[in-house]
């Protein structure tokens, strides 16, 4: 039984940061959908949690969201790192072109204004 509670868990966790990078991304679930060649209610019903997913589906998830695994398994495999440089780099992950610009910028004026 517990088992399966930590499955159901792993499961919900994982459509939740699906759709939230999807939605992010600035995506429709029609937009995924078609992207996986899966149908809307298939898209549905893993981002609810409701259905598992193949390696492949996981691996065709990334690529269309143009994440890496990390950001899909977010809060479920936690990596030795803290939990705010998980967050950071998760986030990170999640970003494109002026974004990322726009991040090392700040960066590099946190980094030149402790010299």
């Amino acid at each position: 039984m517990e088992n399966q509670i930590i499955k159901s868990s792993v499961i919900v966790t994982l459509g939740k940061n699906i759709k939230q990078i999807r939605l992010l991304r600035g995506l429709s679930q029609e937009s995924l959908a078609s992207d996986l060649q899966k149908s809307v209610n298939f898209i549905s019903l893993a981002e609810n949690g409701k259905t598992g997913l193949s390696i492949q589906t996981l691996v065709d998830i990334c690529s269309a969201l143009n994440v890496d695994a990390n950001a899909l398994f977010s809060g479920i495999i936690n990596l030795p790192d803290s939990k705010t440089d998980n967050y950071i780099i998760d986030s990170l992950n999640l970003f494109e072109g002026n974004d990322k610009e726009m991040v090392t910028d700040l960066i590099n004026y946190i980094i030149n204004s402790k010299k």
